[in-house]
C-alpha cells in the first residue's frame, strides 16, 4: 500500500478482478464511484475535503484506471458483482455511496438489487431511472439527442475503440473538454486520455458503451424500472449548467422514489465533480450527515 498527500493506494481481487483501490480518512465508509472516462483520480479533491469526516473509498471500476480490463463483464450485474465482492473483501456490511455518470448508473441499480449493502445515496449528473413519457419530456429528450451523438460512435465495435485511442486523441480529449463548466486539470486529462491509449482499455470503453451506458438509459426510457421502488435515501446532483439531458427528465415521483430529491450546483457542467469540487464536497458531507 502507498498513500499520497493521505490518500492511500492499494491492489485487491474482487469477483477474480485484480483492482485498484484509492481510500483516504477514518470512520463511516463511503464508497465512491466514478465516471467515463475517468477513474478514481476523479474523487481526489472531494476525498481532501471530507477524509476528516468520513473513511472515503474510490476504486477504478473494471476496465479504468489501474484496475484490470478484461474482455468481458462490461454490464451492469458484473459490475455490481465486482461492487459487492470489493465490500466484502474490505469488511464492509453496509457504506454510503456516491457516484458519477456511469458510476452512477450502477449506483442506482446497486440500491435496487442490494438495498442491505446501501445507506444512503448521492448519484450526480445522472437522473433516477423512472422515466413516465410526457409531451415535455418527449420534446426535452428530442432536444438533447444531438449533444449525445458521441455515445453512439464509442458503443460501435473497431469505430470507439480507434477514435478514443489512436493517433492524437482528439475525441477523447473533446469528451473530456466538450461538456465542462470550468477548464479540467491538465494533469487529471492527460491521465484519462493516456489510459485509453491501451487498446485494452478502449475495448472496454466501447463495450461498455454497448454493454451497460446505453441499455441502461433505454431500459429507463422504456419503462422498465416502474415498480422496482427506490426506498434508499437518495440525493440527486446536477450541474446548473448540464446541457447532456433536459431537466424535464430530471423530476422524480415519490411513488418510484419517495425518499429522493434533486439538487442543482451553480456553476457545474457534466463533469461537476471537476467543475466544483468544493460545494460537491459540501452537498456530499451535509447529505450524509
Amino acid at each position: 500500500m502507498t498513500e499520497t498527500t493521505g490518500i492511500r493506494s492499494r491492489t485487491v481481487t474482487a469477483n477474480g478482478l485484480r483492482m485498484h483501490v484509492t481510500d483516504a480518512g477514518t470512520g463511516s465508509p463511503v464508497l465512491m464511484l466514478h465516471g467515463f472516462p475517468q477513474s478514481a483520480r476523479e474523487w481526489r479533491r472531494v476525498m481532501a475535503a471530507l477524509s476528516d469526516r468520513a473513511h472515503l473509498i474510490a476504486p477504478d471500476l473494471r476496465g479504468a484506471g489501474e484496475t484490470d480490463a478484461p474482455s468481458s463483464g462490461y454490464d451492469s450485474p458484473t459490475v455490481m458483482r465486482d461492487l459487492v465482492a470489493l465490500l466484502d473483501e474490505l469488511g464492509l456490511e453496509q457504506v454510503d455511496l456516491v457516484g458519477h455518470d456511469w458510476g452512477a448508473l450502477v449506483g442506482f441499480d446497486l440500491c435496487l438489487a442490494h438495498p442491505d449493502r446501501v445507506r444512503r445515496y448521492v448519484a450526480i449528473a445522472v437522473p433516477a431511472p423512472y422515466f413516465r413519457m410526457s409531451r415535455a419530456l418527449a420534446a426535452g429528450l428530442m432536444r438533447a439527442m444531438p449533444h449525445l451523438w458521441f455515445q453512439w460512435v464509442i458503443a460501435t465495435p473497431g469505430l470507439g475503440p480507434m477514435a478514443l485511442s489512436r493517433g492524437r486523441q482528439r475525441f477523447a480529449h473533446w469528451l473530456l473538454r466538450g461538456f465542462e463548466k470550468r477548464s479540467m486539470d491538465a494533469d487529471d486529462v492527460a491521465a484519462y486520455v493516456e489510459a485509453l491509449r491501451d487498446p485494452r482499455r478502449a475495448r472496454a470503453a466501447s463495450k461498455l458503451y454497448r454493454g451497460l451506458i446505453l441499455p441502461g438509459f433505454m431500459n429507463a426510457l422504456r419503462g422498465r424500472y416502474i415498480g422496482r421502488v427506490l426506498h434508499t435515501p437518495t440525493l440527486v446532483l446536477f450541474g446548473a449548467d448540464d446541457a447532456l439531458l433536459p431537466k424535464d427528465a430530471l423530476a422524480v415521483s415519490p411513488d418510484d422514489a419517495p425518499n429522493t430529491t434533486v439538487e442543482f450546483v451553480p456553476d457545474g457542467g457534466h463533469f461537476l465533480v471537476d467543475d466544483n469540487p468544493d460545494a460537491v464536497a459540501q452537498r456530499i458531507g451535509d447529505f450524509l450527515r
